[in-house]
């Protein structure tokens, strides 16, 4: 079967499908396009580099760790006690 007739049974089906075909679909589509996005990402040499000095640091005691708390408040912006 040709694409354009696929893509055409597809439309047939979602336009007659339940709620639960449709967000089967949807959730399929989405992931597959997700996919093909990640496999462009990657660190480079430089940034390994960056990662596996970071990592010696807080293993030898040198670099400061956050608990939850103080995390949140960098990521949010918000003080603690709000």
């Amino acid at each position: 079967m040709q694409t354009n007739t696929l893509r055409e049974k597809l439309y047939q089906y979602i336009d007659k499908g339940d709620d639960k075909l449709v967000k089967l679909l949807y959730t399929l589509a989405k992931e597959y396009n997700e996919e093909e996005e990640e496999e462009d990402f990657f660190f480079s040499a430089n940034d390994i580099l960056l990662f596996d000095e970071r990592r010696e640091k807080r293993m030898a005691g040198e670099s400061k760790t956050y608990n939850w708390n103080e995390a949140k408040t960098f990521i949010t912006g918000n003080s603690i006690n709000e």
